[in-house]
């Protein structure tokens, strides 16, 4: 479903002026609308588009026609509640009332707008109801926000809990290598232990990167940018040597001092 931005207001209505003159009337409100014929035309659209709310004649409402919108606001998605507005006919408020009720059950949540009626309180019905669906997708999106913070955060447990368990194996690997290097090996021997222990750092690297994923550190003070870069370029080693791509770091300390104010940072030339 797209923004809800752009929700508007299918209208059934058998046409002639009655019609006309309600699209007219939404339209000088500011409210989107769609008039549409017959009810076929109206589960099409709710099945294939936004809608904000459904503005429908009674007359229109044959035993079929809820039997079709039925249908249609069956497959909406779960936290789906379409607001639908049947305009009636005159009568005994009071049976009339009842009976609708009942027949119209199926429908969800139905607000019976009796005519006549000024078109203000139409527009002000509609609009009481496009308020309401708005406030369906604000919650869908907090919602869906949260779902996706709460995977975020036990994706970054469980990284730290692994990073933790490699961590210890590591550390015994680095003994063992520190150990070896303290031995007598022959030049052949010397450059394996070398890369066992630039692989083992560029491990242990990637292992202290991922228990960040479980941290919330809001600390600030001075960084390196040439260990920020050093980092990443571990981090990618694997990736980068696989695609023949050779990284050439130059790395120059500017010659300035900077002082940190209340708002902002200078950079004074020393």
């Amino acid at each position: 479903m797209a923004a809800n931005d752009d929700l508007h207001v299918l209208v059934v209505f058998p046409l002639g002026r009655d019609a006309e003159l309600i699209r007219t009337a939404l339209h000088q409100a500011g409210v989107q609308s769609e008039l549409l014929p017959d009810v076929d035309s109206a589960a099409e659209a709710l099945r294939s588009r936004d809608v904000g709310a459904l503005l429908v004649a009674e007359e229109a409402l044959e035993n079929r026609a809820i039997v079709v919108f039925t249908e249609a606001l069956g497959e909406q998605p779960a936290w789906s509640e379409l607001p639908v507005l049947v305009l009636t006919a005159g009568g005994n408020p009071r049976l009339k009332d009842r009976q609708q009720e009942r027949r119209y059950l199926p429908l969800g949540h139905v607000t019976l707008l009796e005519r006549p009626m000024r078109i203000a309180t139409l527009v002000s019905s509609v609009k009481a109801a496009l308020h309401a669906r708005r406030r369906q997708y604000e919650r869908r999106t907090s919602e869906d926000v949260l779902r996706k913070s709460d995977k975020l955060a036990a994706l970054g447990r469980l990284a730290s809990t692994i990073a933790h368990e490699i961590n210890n194996p590591l550390e015994a690997v680095g003994n063992l290598l520190y150990l070896l290097s303290g031995t007598a090996l022959n030049q052949q021997q010397r450059q394996y232990l070398d890369t066992a222990q630039g692989e083992l750092a560029r491990v242990t690297e990637i292992a202290a990167q991922t228990l960040t994923f479980n941290r919330q550190n809001n600390i600030r003070g001075l960084a390196s940018v040439s260990e920020i870069l050093d980092s990443v370029l571990k981090l990618f080693h694997a990736r980068l040597t696989s695609s023949n791509i050779a990284i050439e770091r130059r790395y120059q300390t500017p010659h300035r001092s900077c002082a940190t104010l209340a708002n902002s940072a200078r950079c004074l030339p020393t």
